[in-house]
């Protein structure tokens, strides 16, 4: 009896872990996961577009009305053809249902915003929430905290003034007291030696700071 509750024991212990790991992932649904606030459209199966639950809500509310708006009698494009005053949603390809023009413009708003609303809003590079890219240079994508990203842009503009007149490094011989950022390969920007380490350690923690490490 002992080892029984034991195994009971365990199985619930590992699925609290299973269930655990899974609330932590951070892209449940995979790449089309939508960021905090977002949920898939839903106008069709496959329709991942992210918009607001309302947006949803609209979109199920447009699909059931839209048999009432199509011509009893056919028309130029046969069952699908719209009442005067409808017209084809086009919210994906082969979308006919049938919505006033002013519902058309948004579905191609939330078509157009969709990829900004998901978890993964610029690829795999996405930072998490709080942390921005640091952009030292183009292709930068460091996640760092917007204060870090200012800090280099603002190294970057003060490089000029930190480089030596010549010296063992040509011209980018860093003035008494600086030395190479090395934010990236061929990183030459001078600034203070405590700075570079800092740098290094964006560079460590950059990983952990993204969406998907």
């Amino acid at each position: 009896m002992k080892s029984i509750f034991s195994l009971a024991a365990m199985v619930a212990v590992w699925t609290a872990f299973c269930g655990l790991a899974a609330s932590a992932d951070p892209l449940p649904y995979g790449p089309d996961t939508c960021a905090a606030g977002y949920v898939w459209r839903d106008a069709a199966p496959n329709d991942h577009v992210c918009v607001t639950p309302a947006a949803r809500a609209h979109a199920a509310a447009e699909n059931a009305a839209g048999p009432s708006h199509l011509s009893p009698t056919g028309g130029a494009y046969g069952p699908n053809t719209c009442l005067p005053g409808f017209v084809w949603r086009d919210a994906f390809g082969g979308d006919v249902v049938c919505v006033t023009p002013a519902e058309r413009a948004e579905a191609k708003v939330q078509n157009d915003a969709g990829m900004s609303h998901r978890a993964l809003a610029y690829g795999p590079d996405t930072c998490k929430s709080g942390f921005v890219w640091r952009d030292a240079a183009p292709n930068d994508h460091v996640c760092v905290p917007p204060s870090h990203r200012a800090m280099a842009a603002n190294e970057n503009a003060l490089a000029g003034s930190r480089r030596a007149a010549g010296g063992a490094y040509g011209p980018n011989t860093c003035v008494p007291g600086f030395v190479w950022r090395e934010a990236f390969g061929g990183d030459v920007v001078c600034v203070t030696p405590a700075r570079r380490t800092e740098v290094k350690g964006e560079i460590d923690l950059g990983p952990s700071r993204r969406v998907m490490p």
